[in-house]
């Protein structure tokens, strides 16, 4: 399984239960220090430090992952994901809006683009997009947060109706 957002919270959780239950782990995350610290406490495969809003980062990522997992990627778990600040849509910094989107939308998007092609080589794959109640709801001050969920619920039902006969 390739993991973002795999050095802390919910996406280092998963990486645990994944490894105890037999499974081998790549973790992806911004911050070094506590990719170094997981890799240990979670018994990760690999580790790849990377800003899943970087495009070419993310492909060379997913091929390194690829290998680093005995050329198969079996599961994409996208947990990665911020929040942004807390201010109302005509006060919300510019600078916030973008970053939230190029991480949770943009992001999502080129790591599921880059992972796909080697599920369906290998004939499988099974993904989970971390979206929330906001990206259904809305919450007010985080417009940005909620309107990148909002994307992520829908990216991910267009993704599986492609991928639903392979």
């Amino acid at each position: 399984a390739v993991i973002t957002g795999g050095a802390s919270g919910l996406g280092r959780q998963v990486a645990k239960r994944i490894v105890a239950e037999g499974g081998d782990v790549v973790l992806w995350d911004l911050n070094v220090d506590a990719l170094a610290e997981a890799k240990v406490e979670v018994a990760a495969a690999h580790t790849v430090a990377l800003d899943i809003s970087d495009q070419a980062a993310v492909e060379k990522a997913a091929e390194e992952s690829f290998h680093a997992l005995g050329t198969r990627i079996d599961v994409l778990v996208c947990s990665a994901g911020i929040t942004g600040a807390t201010a109302t849509v005509w006060d919300y910094p510019l600078d916030s809006w973008q970053r939230v989107i190029d991480i949770n939308l943009n992001g999502l998007f080129y790591c599921n683009r880059a992972v796909v092609p080697f599920m369906l080589d290998n004939g499988y794959g099974r993904i989970v997009n971390l979206a929330s109640v906001a990206g259904k709801e809305g919450n007010p001050n985080a417009s940005a947060y909620s309107a990148s969920k909002a994307g992520v619920i829908g990216f991910t039902k267009s993704l599986g109706k492609e991928l639903a006969g392979k």
